[in-house]
Order: C-alpha cells, then sequence, then structure tokens
C-alpha cells in the first residue's frame, strides 16, 4: 500500500529528526533518540489501556498518525500483543526488500498495510524495554536502567535479569531473599494492575522457564491467567489456544518470544538462522491469526520488538586496552547499564580524565554525556524520576557507535550481536497491527 508506506518513511524522518541531547561527538548525527511523546514503545501501554478503557498514569498513547486514517478507538474489546524479542525494524525492512516471500506475508499479516517505525526506549535492552512495556513508563521512572546497575539499597552492582549480584555465581534471584521483593522493585503500577482494577484480565503466555523469575514478578504483576509453553513447536498451538479461549471477551493478551534476540547474539544479526526464524514467525502468526476461532470481529492484534539488533565487532576492553587505562583506573568498580550503552560510577576527581582518554583516543567509536544531563534532558523519559535514579546512572554515560562496545574484567560476554545503544538499527523497531 504505497500510502502506508510514505507514512513509514514520514514517522521514520521525524523520529530521525529528534535532538533530545547535544552529545560531543562529530557521528551524532547517526543516532536515533527515543521518542516518548507519541511514536515509542511506551506509549503502546497506554493505547491498550484506553482502547479497553482503562487509563494509566500520565497517559500518552500512540500518534494516531500510526493507524493510518483507521483508528481502531471504540471498535476493541481485546488486544493482542505479540512481542517477538530483537526484532529491529531496519533488519525486517532490508528482509523485505531482499525477499518477495517475506514481503508477502507481512502484507497478509497487516491487512496489505506493512510495518512502520517506533522508536525503543534508553537504552535498547530487553529489561528496561519490557518493564516500559508493561508499565507505560520510561527508565527514568521506573528505575531499571539496563542489564547491570548499582543498588545503592545493596551497595553492590546487580544484574537485573537474573535478580541477582553482577559478581559471583549466586542463585538466581537472590536478591528478593536480601528483602528486596521484585514485586515492590517498581514504584509504578503494572498495566496489568491497572486493567484488572477495570474489571479486564490479562492472559499471558511466556515460557514456563521464564514466568516466576524475579524480572518476571516485576513485570507480571496483576496478570489473571498465565499460559505457559515449553519452546518454539509448542508456541503456536498454544497461542492457538489462548486465542480461541479468549475470543469475545474484553481482556488483553500478551506473548512473549526471545528467538531473534537470543539467535541474534549468538550467530549475528544478518545470517541464515535470523532469517530462518523471522520466516517461522512469519509464517506461523499469519497462518494462528487466519484461523476462524481466533477471530471475533473486535480485536486488534499488535505486532512489536522491544529492540533491534547489530553486529559489534569493535570491542574497546577498559582493563586490557593500554589507552583506555584512565578510564579503568577512574572506575569504582563495574560499570553498569549495557555494553552499548554504559553507567560509568567514578572516583572523585576523575571524570574530566575520563572525557579526555574518550576524546584523544576513542572519539571515532564512543561519545559520552554527563548522566545528570542525559536523565534531565529527557534521554530516559521525561517523566519526574526514580528516587533512586542519579545513583544508578552514576557520573557518566558513554554511548557507543554502530559496531563498537565496552567490556570490563566484570562483564564480557561473547556475543556477535548485541544492542542497548542509540544506533537507528537498534533504536527502531517495527509496529505492525491487524484486525481479528
Amino acid at each position: 500500500m504505497h500510502t502506508f508506506e510514505n507514512l513509514a518513511a514520514d514517522i521514520e524522518s521525524q523520529v530521525r529528526a529528534r535532538r533530545t541531547l547535544s552529545l560531543p561527538a562529530d557521528w551524532s548525527d547517526e543516532l536515533v533518540f527515543p521518542a516518548y511523546d507519541g511514536l515509542s514503545i511506551r506509549n503502546v501501554p497506554h493505547t491498550i489501556a484506553q482502547l479497553l478503557g482503562a487509563t494509566l498514569p500520565g497517559l500518552t498513547p500512540l500518534d494516531d498518525a500510526v493507524w493510518g486514517g483507521d483508528s481502531p478507538a471504540g471498535a476493541v474489546d481485546r488486544v493482542v500483543v505479540f512481542l517477538t524479542d530483537g526484532l529491529g525494524y531496519l533488519w525486517l525492512r532490508q528482509m523485505m526488500a531482499e525477499d518477495e516471500e517475506v514481503r508477502s506475508l507481512i502484507g497478509e499479516i497487516t491487512d496489505g498495510r506493512g510495518a512502520l517505525p517506533l522508536t525503543s526506549i534508553a537504552p535498547t535492552t530487553t529489561v528496561a524495554a519490557l518493564t516500559t512495556l508493561w508499565t507505560g513508563a520510561g527508565p527514568a521512572a521506573h528505575g531499571i536502567f539496563g542489564l547491570r546497575m548499582y543498588l545503592r539499597e545493596l551497595s553492590m552492582l546487580v544484574n537485573i535479569l537474573s535478580y541477582k549480584p553482577a559478581a559471583g555465581k549466586l542463585m538466581n534471584d537472590v536478591l528478593a531473599d536480601w528483602k528486596l521483593p521484585a514485586e515492590s522493585f517498581v514504584p509504578v503500577p503494572g498495566l496489568a494492575e491497572v486493567l484488572a482494577q477495570h474489571g479486564i484480565p490479562t492472559h499471558l503466555l511466556l515460557s514456563y522457564q521464564l514466568l516466576g523469575t524475579g524480572l518476571s514478578r516485576i513485570l507480571h504483576r496483576g496478570v489473571a491467567h498465565a499460559h505457559t509453553h515449553t519452546g518454539f513447536s509448542d508456541l503456536w498451538p498454544r497461542l492457538a489456544d489462548v486465542l480461541a479461549q479468549t475470543a469475545g471477551q474484553r481482556c488483553c493478551v500478551s506473548v512473549y518470544w526471545p528467538a531473534v534476540d537470543s539467535i541474534a547474539h549468538h550467530y549475528g544479526a544478518d545470517n541464515k538462522y535470523t532469517r530462518h526464524e523471522v520466516m517461522q514467525e512469519l509464517l506461523n502468526l499469519r497462518d494462528v491469526l487466519n484461523a476462524e476461532s481466533a477471530r471475533d470481529g473486535r480485536t486488534l492484534v499488535l505486532i512489536l520488538a522491544d529492540h533491534g539488533h547489530h553486529d559489534a565487532p569493535q570491542d574497546i576492553r577498559l582493563h586490557q586496552d593500554e589507552r583506555a587505562r584512565p578510564i579503568f583506573n577512574a572506575m569504582r568498580g563495574g560499570f553498569g547499564g549495557e555494553t552499548r550503552l554504559t553507567h560509568l560510577y567514578l572516583r572523585d576527581g576523575y571524570k574530566q580524565a575520563v572525557i579526555n582518554t574518550i576524546q584523544e583516543h576513542f572519539a571515532d567509536g564512543l561519545t559520552w554525556a554527563d548522566a545528570e544531563t542525559a536523565l534531565a534532558a529527557g534521554l530516559f523519559g521525561t517523566e519526574s524520576p526514580h528516587s533512586e535514579a542519579a545513583h544508578r546512572l552514576g557520573d557518566l554515560t558513554l554511548i557507543a557507535r554502530l559496531n563498537w562496545q565496552i567490556s570490563d574484567n566484570f562483564l564480557r560476554f561473547p556475543l556477535i550481536s548485541t544492542h542497548g545503544g542509540l544506533s537507528d538499527w537498534e533504536m527502531l523497531v517495527p509496529f505492525l497491527w491487524k484486525r481479528l
């Protein structure tokens, strides 16, 4: 649909033109900043709540433009959200340009509309993005700024994904045993909780291995019905069953599938394995959504991702690269955040030495922002910040250019492709929708 292609191009142009923060790098115009006010994943839960007759705090739904003049308002009793972790908009668009079958499947799934770009959040990483999708709050408000964060409450660096200290081999979710219950870690209400207050149940379809983990207990507060699957082969019939069971009901159905992200980390973003996974997802989505048992005439299906992906072969190893020694010596301990958007916790009086080192040796691949300035500028969201935001963000935020990442002796993952930063390959995610 030509007009929808024009709409996608217009939205992409709008979000690329945003300059939330002035950065010292010569290449900063390559970056894309979150469009929290209507064209980001933050706005999706606000739209879901609004369509179902509820309201999340700070109501900020998706811009009306995303509906292409065909708003579903007033015609929806059930919203189905399929979240495919790690599928970037630019990557999907490239596949559509190169493969007629992919292009045809996208057309079938969206009734001819195609995919629109939304932005992720900062950082472009699952723990923060999923928290935003389940609360409607940006990281500034919900307080999760990346995979690793310094928690003043425990005086240590923690891994939010496994809800345990970043160092050592302790059991997952052990933080809950240290009087930091996951259910109260985020101080803003969850989407499922708000819907439940209006008598609207939420159904969740999730791997049995993820349900009940620390992160799940952060995200899924208020979920009324949890449905599990064991892997790829039973995901799709389980989804078909859930859609058949909930047809005609006023509810929200949320589905999370991590395969694109896992495969891209392991093999790289652009390879036959990732392509195969995307193709299989599209084929199965088409078939499940076309089943008569899924249709009730009052359902809106939203398909999107939390972030994109890109290979990052240039690794600045702070503990090994002699040029980076002033940075490593300035650090009080391991860094927080991500390998592509990094929070440094620095010794007093050492910030300028870090900045000078970046400017002298790493300006082609790294830039920086004062953490307090980035927070105030709205990089992490425009709401009032979490009481611990300044402590979790530290002193200096490092932002890596496409193809670059940072590691230290505390964090070294052998990942080929990664995410977390502000490049367009990470920041732009696809948004597809369909009526059933």
